[in-house]
């Protein structure tokens, strides 16, 4: 009996033993990833720049309101000629990125990673005038990101005259105000643009306030003109990538053609596998409106290039997103139009909205305002997007192998944040990646789990706080677009 006891005694501490052995064989030992730049400028510069435009000058007149108006019977564009035109401008510069502004105009101009060398925004080689369907009639194709209210179609506050100054140049931060009154309704509006030593975005605080006695009911949007890449055009495989499950084919005659993707004709289609969420698959020039975004950033990314560039916002502020774009191979007439070149494949426009879509408004009473702060940033060596914030952007992909591949861009000098790709049925930790400390570089670790067909998720912890989890995505596939 005393025997059979101490037996059992044993074969117990064995197992345990056992278990103890097996969990720890198991346990997955993190990886610490600590890499710290060197420092670089961090600088403010008032300058001039010079733009070529069309020479419109003899078509301006200014109206009751004084907005500049254009007589197309006096300007047409094929003969027209160009100018070149000064304006005042900032350059806010640090160690990855430069940044200019054309303050009197409201707008961010030009945008360049300084990590990769290249500019991510469109710079027309002749900013256009033309027609427009918004209350002036017309509007200047002057690139970059403009900032825009009352109305859709651009507005009129990007023909208005903007009031701007240095609020801050120190060390640790570099701010120019731009402000701004829509002369239609009183509505006044500040933008403070501002940059930091060491990340790669800039901040944009956007105030909007109506000081007058009546209720106003506008618009404002934002239209970032993007060419991710460096290419000063749209790359063949740029994806347009917007965090919604559906997409509305808005009523305009040039989207017709959107409506043969969908089996029925329907104006409202999935997005993700859609072929419209990658320019090959752009038949003609369109726009296109997400239905409900699921997270407060959207994005363009050039596969050529792997690189892209991301606008971070609060999506209960800014709960539109539209894209507008060329289509993949516009033609000479089309490209010289907006661009001023026959050669240039154009740019798209990714549009934030504080309303859904271009058929609703926003309503301040009386001294009410709104106001909210986002952020923009390029991004390298990730082959899309999956998910980001205004610290980081990530992909969690999975290969037809069943290979996993973790890929991450800080938006500058990031701490203290950890990457877990754990299994979806029990939570089990397969890959544990701790970044006590990274920066944007030109080349960037990605790391990879060899792994059985269960499903895997990538959990993202900033701060000791779970902020996301991220199923696994396949690779795009192109649309295969006869064009």
């Amino acid at each position: 009996m005393k025997k059979s006891i101490h037996y059992i005694v044993l074969m117990l501490i064995s197992g345990i033993l056992f278990v103890s052995c097996k969990n720890t064989r198991q346990e997955v030992i993190p990886i610490h990833i600590n890499e710290k730049p060197k420092d670089g400028i961090f600088k403010l510069t008032k300058t001039k720049i010079d733009v070529a435009c069309a020479d419109f000058q003899k078509a301006l007149t200014i109206d009751e309101l004084g907005y500049p108006r254009v007589d197309f019977n006096k300007f047409d564009m094929e003969i027209s000629g160009k100018v070149i035109k000064t304006f005042n401008a900032v350059i806010l510069e640090n160690k990855y990125i430069k940044l200019t502004l054309i303050p009197e105009k409201g707008k961010p101009y030009s945008f360049i990673y300084k990590v990769t060398g290249h500019e991510e925004f469109f710079v027309p080689s002749v900013a256009q005038a033309f027609g427009s369907p918004n209350k002036l009639g017309w509007w200047l194709a002057l690139g970059g990101v403009e900032y825009t209210m009352p109305d859709n179609e651009h507005g009129e506050t990007w023909a208005a005259k903007w009031s701007w100054e240095i609020v801050e140049d120190s060390p640790l931060k570099k701010t120019v105000r731009m402000k701004v009154k829509e002369l239609g309704y009183g509505l006044e509006e500040t933008i403070d643009i501002s940059i930091y030593p060491d990340k790669s975005f800039f901040e944009a605080a956007i105030f909007i306030k109506n000081p007058t006695v009546k209720p106003v009911m506008f618009q404002h949007w934002i239209n970032p003109m993007w060419t991710p890449g460096g290419q000063g055009e749209v790359t063949e495989h740029t994806e347009f990538i917007m965090p919604t499950k559906q997409v509305l084919v808005t009523e305009r005659k040039f989207n017709k053609w959107m409506l043969d993707y969908h089996s029925q004709k329907n104006k409202v289609q999935d997005y993700e596998d859609s072929p419209l969420r990658f320019l090959t698959g752009w038949k003609n020039i369109g726009d296109l409106l997400a239905s409900k975004l699921e997270h407060g950033f959207y994005s363009a990314f050039s596969h050529d290039e792997n690189e892209g560039i991301v606008r971070i916002f609060p999506m209960d502020k800014n709960p539109g997103c539209n894209i507008w774009a060329w289509g993949i191979n516009p033609d000479p007439k089309t490209r010289k139009r907006f661009s001023g070149s026959e050669d240039c494949r154009g740019c798209v426009e990714m549009w934030g909205g504080i309303t859904h879509g271009f058929d609703e408004y926003y309503q301040l009473n009386q001294d009410e305002a709104i106001s909210w702060t986002e952020w923009m940033y390029p991004y390298n060596k990730t082959k899309g997007l999956h998910y980001a914030n205004k610290d980081f952007a990530v992909t969690f992909t999975r290969l037809p192998g069943n290979e996993h591949i973790l890929r991450l861009c800080p938006s500058g000098d990031l701490s203290d944040v950890e990457c877990k790709i754990v299994s979806v049925k029990n939570n089990k930790i397969l890959l544990h990646v701790i970044f006590d400390y990274i920066y944007p570089q030109k080349k960037l670790q990605q790391f990879t789990q060899n792994s059985s067909k269960e499903d895997l998720e990538l959990v993202i912890v900033q701060n000791g706080r779970e902020i996301v989890r991220l199923p696994a995505k396949f690779p795009p596939v192109f649309p295969d677009i006869n064009r």
